[in-house]
């Protein structure tokens, strides 16, 4: 029996756009191994534009080090609007050896998490003249901003009504826009009681005390890093576990921070079990992205953002504060305040209790059955 083949692209920048495909293809070998064959790819690398690859990569390490350089972007990105023709200019070898690589594939569906792939994967449909369909998921989860906006689509999945208000405003006929749950791993569930408080005693937490979980995606990036140094000064009634991603320096600092604290520290480096740990926490604290915003929703865990790169992540947090499941604290001052709060008042339960009612669920199922219902 001939196979349906399910070509998945996306680039590596971060984990935001890596985890959503990830979390389909678990469910396409689960449900459909029988009739459909799903490879995901680091589309840039894959195609063999490495120097595009390579740019692609330093310039979101550079984003999330300097922010002001991702929203400067953002804007230029809204102000061009649906016109899109400046990508072929400015990433031709991606643009080139990406067509070449759908050629080559010959895919009979093709499943973008990055819109840049999105673009490229269009181009090459008419190009190519394909006949397969094109569909995306909108990886931020309460925006979409222009370059999602691609009127060429055959489809283009969503989280939120915000992010289909977002596309509608950019012209994008509504009959393209779905809203399916955002697709996370299996793993991402919640454990229970018994096994969180096991892995808590294996830490060496204290059974008592918050715990507050520090994460920044696989980069380890960002501001709250420098939070977490200060905070090791005090002496804070708390726990806290940092996760460093595969930043070494990062790990490194975490080090040096937890063997100075007066509470219970415990530095991480890059781990594979995510789902336990938030488990084990009592409030996230990240900077704003929309896997880890989406992963903490999901776990009904509240969060505090200390900051924001580019404006679609701000929309993450915009989100947060109006329906009150978390903190955004952009000093040092706010966090110390939010975090002497938790402590004292235990100012996480209305949060919890907002979690609950927002009864959102993952959607990795869903869109498989979606992406398998267009070609068999």
């Amino acid at each position: 029996m001939y196979k349906k083949r399910v070509l998945s692209v996306m680039l590596e920048v971060g984990f935001g756009h890596k985890s959503p495909a990830l979390a389909v293809q678990e469910q396409l070998v689960q449900k459909y191994s029988d009739r459909v064959i799903n490879d995901v790819v680091d589309f840039a690398h894959a195609s063999g534009a490495h120097k595009t690859d390579e740019q692609l990569k330093k310039s979101w390490d550079i984003a999330l080090a300097f922010p002001i350089s991702a929203r400067i972007g953002y804007l230029l990105v809204e102000l061009a609007g649906n016109n899109l023709a400046y990508i072929d200019a400015f990433f031709k070898d991606f643009v080139e050896k990406g067509i070449a690589y759908i050629d080559k594939y010959k895919p009979d569906c093709i499943f973008a998490t990055h819109p840049l792939c999105l673009y490229i994967a269009v181009q090459a449909k008419k190009e190519l003249q394909l006949t397969c369909p094109i569909i995306a998921y909108v990886v931020d989860p309460f925006d979409g901003y222009a370059w999602w906006a691609n009127e060429d689509a055959d489809a283009l999945l969503v989280a939120s009504e915000y992010s289909k208000k977002r596309l509608i405003e950019h012209g994008i006929n509504e009959s393209k826009i779905i809203i399916k749950g955002f697709p996370l791993k299996q793993s991402f569930q919640k454990i229970d009681q018994e096994k969180a408080d096991a892995l808590k005693a294996s830490l060496g937490l204290a059974m008592n005390y918050p715990t507050i979980l520090t994460v920044a995606g696989a980069q380890g990036i960002g501001k709250v890093f420098q939070y977490i140094e200060l905070l090791a000064n005090s002496e804070k009634k708390i726990n806290l576990i940092t996760v460093a991603g595969k930043n070494k320096q990062t790990k490194k600092r975490m080090d040096v921070a937890a063997s100075r604290a007066s509470f219970p520290f415990i530095s991480l480096g890059y781990v594979t079990n995510m789902h336990e740990l938030m488990s084990v926490a009592d409030v996230i604290l990240s900077k704003a992205g929309a896997s880890t915003a989406m992963e903490a929703i999901f776990l009904q865990k509240p969060m505090i953002f200390t900051e924001w790169a580019a404006y679609n992540d701000r929309y993450i947090i915009d989100f947060v504060l109006d329906y009150n499941i978390g903190f955004y604290c952009p000093t040092y001052f706010s966090f110390l305040q939010t975090i002497n709060d938790i402590v004292a008042k235990n100012k996480l339960e209305q949060c919890t209790k907002n979690l609950l009612e927002l009864q959102m669920k993952p959607g990795a199922e869903e869109v498989a059955d979606f992406i398998v219902s267009t070609i068999i």
